[in-house]
C-alpha cells in the first residue's frame, strides 16, 4: 500500500500497516504513523521550535510561561497548587519558582492564611514580562495552528482536553 499525498500540501494520509517511506526523512515508520502518541511527540516538536524562535530572547521556557500565566491569574497561590494546576510534582513546581526567583519575575511571600506555607505572587517585572509574552505566546500559537481552520483548532484543542483530562 502506498501513502496517499496531496501534491498541494505535501501532507501524509497513512495507510494502516503502512511502511512507505516518510515524506520528510525517506525512512519507513511502519506503525508509527498511527500511534497518537508519536504524532503528538513531533507536533509538540514544531510547536516548542517555533515558541523557542519567538519569545527567544526573553529566556522563558514554556513551563515557566505556564508557571507565571497561573500566578498571575492567581496570585498568592501555594507552590502545592500550582503544582497540581500544572500537573508536575511539588519539587517541579520549586525548582519552577526558583527560576523565576533568579529571574526576578516572582517571589515567595509569607501566606496571609496558613502560616506554614509560601504565597507566589509575580514580581512588577514578572507582571510586565508576562504581558509581552502574552503577545508573543498568542502570535506563536495562531501561527503553529494557521494551517487548521477555526473550526478545527476548536475541535483539536477539545480533543487534547480530553486526553488529558481522562
Amino acid at each position: 500500500m502506498a501513502n496517499k499525498v496531496n501534491s498541494k500540501s505535501r501532507t501524509r494520509k497513512p495507510v494502516s500497516g503502512d511502511l512507505s517511506p516518510a515524506p520528510t526523512t525517506g525512512l519507513a515508520l511502519d506503525m508509527l504513523d498511527d500511534i497518537v502518541g508519536y504524532r503528538l511527540r513531533r507536533a509538540q516538536f514544531v510547536v516548542y521550535q517555533d515558541y523557542v524562535r519567538t519569545v527567544g530572547s526573553l529566556e522563558i521556557r514554556p513551563a515557566q510561561f505556564a508557571a507565571m500565566t497561573i500566578i498571575g491569574a492567581n496570585p498568592g497561590l501555594s507552590q502545592t497548587t500550582l503544582a497540581g494546576t500544572m500537573g508536575i510534582d511539588r519539587s517541579g513546581a520549586v525548582i519552577l519558582i526558583d527560576a523565576l526567583e533568579d529571574k526576578g519575575l516572582a517571589s515567595r511571600v509569607p501566606s496571609p492564611v496558613d502560616r506554614r506555607t509560601y504565597a507566589i505572587v509575580l514580581t512588577e517585572k514578572g507582571q510586565a514580562t508576562l504581558a509581552r509574552l502574552k503577545e508573543l505566546v498568542s502570535e506563536h500559537d495562531r501561527r503553529v495552528t494557521a494551517c487548521l481552520t477555526e473550526a478545527e483548532r476548536g475541535q483539536l484543542s477539545a480533543l487534547l482536553l480530553r486526553l488529558y483530562q481522562g
